[in-house]
């Protein structure tokens, strides 16, 4: 929904490689041009361990050449996900004390994201493991083992404060509620159906994501797995 036909997306590894699966789904795979840091251009980019390749790619980079491209923020949008974001909108994807084993250092994140105009970053408000939800409208059954929203991340591999400097559009999205950096931390500006905000977004987040005066409701449809009928 945050896209709009004729637009170059970058894709990161992680939930937001899925997303072109989605245009696929809705008969819009056509509308957008994805381009991954191992240079494949267009096509329909692979998930999981097969990431960095593609489908029927309209053309193939070498990574260089890609990131060259990245760096002077060519690109429309980029989709990329978190292991942690604190307050002040800072992002770590690079170090995580707790689970080493899942992190490799940056990779192209910090070239990506640099230059971006705008960024989407996606992935789960709390810890999967433990965390059980019910989708009749999106219910917390049980609370994942620890927030991702912390206080401060270990690693900032993503400068909140630089990017309000530089003017950049930043979103984060997660199962809950989709986020901005406001003054004060972040703000929740739409919330999905059937969280309560009070216990799920700011009593779970230790108080540091807080609720927009005008925070509207995210469609149900997203919750559906029949097609949403999605217009880009």
């Amino acid at each position: 929904m945050e896209l709009s036909a004729g637009q170059t997306a970058n894709l990161g590894f992680g939930i937001c490689a899925l997303v072109p699966r989605i245009l696929l789904e809705e008969g819009q795979a056509g509308k957008v041009t994805w381009a991954i840091e191992q240079g494949a251009v267009g096509g329909m980019p692979l998930t999981g361990f097969a990431f960095g390749c593609a489908s029927n790619a309209d053309a193939f980079m070498p990574s260089p050449n890609q990131f060259t491209y990245f760096q002077g923020g060519g690109f429309d949008v980029t989709f990329l996900s978190f292991l942690e974001v604190d307050r002040k909108g800072n992002v770590n994807v690079s170090k995580l004390g707790k689970k080493p084993y899942l992190t490799a250092g940056c990779g192209g994140f910090v070239d990506i994201t640099a230059n971006a105009r705008r960024i989407m970053f996606a992935g789960l408000f709390e810890a999967a493991a433990g965390l059980k939800l019910t989708s009749e409208g999106l219910f917390v059954e049980k609370p994942g083992k620890f927030s991702k929203m912390v206080e401060a991340v270990e690693h900032v591999t993503f400068s909140g404060r630089r990017a309000k400097e530089n003017g950049q559009d930043v979103l984060y999205v997660t199962e809950r509620c989709v986020m901005r950096i406001g003054e004060d931390g972040l703000v929740a500006t739409e919330i999905m159906p059937g969280i309560d905000p009070e216990r799920d977004i700011i009593a779970a987040s230790g108080g540091r994501v807080t609720i927009a005066e005008n925070a509207t409701s995210m469609p149900l449809s997203l919750l559906s797995e029949r097609p949403m009928g999605l217009a880009l």
